[in-house]
């Protein structure tokens, strides 16, 4: 079980987060000087996906958006349970409206699971929305 914990008062960024989806963990809990050492080295390719490397591996990718009407949390835990059975909890740390994904081999397609999982949200509401007869 997961609880999320809003805070009336909790200021978000003005601007939503960058967010990356990169396919590795950084064994590392830190700020990144993402803008200097990543960021600038991002190129558009001629069919609008993105390419660039991480410690000399290729990366290509995508920007897609969450879907209208919703949002994406950025979520914190602060303590990790020690077993399945402990209740997790989490924070709201900021918003965001996009994110960008990221391959190391493959070129950005319908078939990522961040790709699908975003599809899944329209799908998941025309199921379950009521039937109106007319």
């Amino acid at each position: 079980m997961a609880t999320i914990h809003i805070q009336p008062k909790t200021q978000f960024a003005k601007e939503n987060s960058k967010l990356q989806s990169m396919p590795f963990k950084v064994h590392a809990d830190c700020d990144a000087k993402v803008e200097q050492y990543f960021n600038n080295y991002v190129k558009t390719t001629e069919d609008n996906n993105l390419k660039s490397s991480f410690r000399g591996y290729p990366l290509l990718g995508k920007e897609v958006s969450v879907p209208d009407g919703y949002v994406g949390l950025v979520l914190h835990e602060s303590i990790k349970p020690s077993t399945d059975k402990e209740e997790r909890k989490f924070r709201i740390t900021n918003t965001f409206s996009n994110i960008t994904f990221w391959n190391w081999d493959k070129v950005p397609s319908k078939n990522d699971s961040i790709t699908k999982a975003l599809e899944w949200i329209d799908i998941a509401e025309a199921l379950h929305s009521p039937i109106v007869e007319e």
